[in-house]
């Protein structure tokens, strides 16, 4: 019944709110922004991230700043079996000029909301919903709601049904070369940190499902160091489905599929660029 009370919820800013400044945002818990910026009524907000993300460039001098802050709901079953979703709620704040350096605190103008997901793990046989926000994906536009049943393959695949499975581990390689010439650096980290992963059921086991960042078709790129040419056609030469998966801040999949069934995965486990 809450699930569908959040659900039916109508999120909108709250047009008598405060001026805020990122600062003040940044300073505020989560639930306290969430009051701040939406209507009454809005569902509970866990998680915040306040300014530009990524690789955003600055407002062009002379202009006016457009911030945006993006809050998170508590997360709920979703309708798709195994899975749990949460809201994004991306608040703009009114357009304002710099005084000097200083942006000014701005009100909430406008709102849009995007449904995230996760595969959610089982604790003592009950879903466990609530996570970070890393770890829920947004829909793809070109894959849609293929990911459901991509993600679910993966989740329940047999690893002896499964033709290849490969990994990479250039974080675990990159890491125990480091330690090794600065010996010091090795205090504290646990084993698995600097031993890199080379059985792929092994990386099929520890691969962070339930922390996927983004699931796409498979596509040309970064990607190409993921899956072979060989990777994405059968034994005829008939192309295959192909998806990527990034997880968990440093995992990247490659997934091919022959209808429903799992034919290939490709791990790479490294920070992705461009870092």
């Amino acid at each position: 019944m809450l699930a569908l009370v959040l659900m039916a919820a109508t999120i909108e800013v709250r047009r008598d709110g405060p001026q805020v400044t990122l600062e003040q945002a940044r300073a505020m818990a989560p639930a306290a922004l969430g009051d701040a910026l939406l209507a009454p009524g809005h569902p509970p907000i866990v998680e915040a991230s306040v300014g530009p993300e990524g690789m955003a460039p600055p407002s062009a001098p002379g202009m006016p700043v457009t911030s945006e802050i993006r809050l998170f709901t508590s997360a709920r079953t979703a309708a798709r079996a195994g899975f749990c979703e949460k809201t994004l709620v991306t608040v703009t704040l009114a357009p304002v000029m710099r005084i000097g350096r200083d942006v000014p605190p701005a009100r909430a103008q406008a709102v849009a909301s995007t449904t995230l997901y996760r595969w959610a793990p089982r604790i003592d046989g009950r879903l466990s919903c609530e996570g970070r926000r890393d770890d829920f994906f947004a829909l793809d536009a070109a894959l849609g709601e293929r990911s459901f049943a991509v993600i679910r393959a993966l989740a329940t695949v047999r690893p002896n049904r499964v033709r290849t499975i490969g990994i990479d581990d250039q974080d675990a390689r990159s890491m125990r070369d480091y330690v090794r010439s600065h010996p010091t650096e090795a205090v504290g980290l646990p084993a698995e940190a600097v031993t890199p992963i080379t059985d792929g059921r092994i990386a099929l086991a520890r691969f962070p499902i339930s922390s996927i960042t983004m699931i796409g078709r498979y596509g040309r790129g970064w990607n190409d160091r993921v899956l072979s040419d060989s990777d994405l056609r059968d034994k005829t030469g008939r192309a295959l489905e192909a998806v990527t998966i990034f997880a968990g801040g440093v995992w990247a999949a490659g997934v091919v599929l022959d209808g429903d069934t799992i034919t290939t995965i490709r791990f790479v486990k490294a920070i992705p660029p461009p870092f």
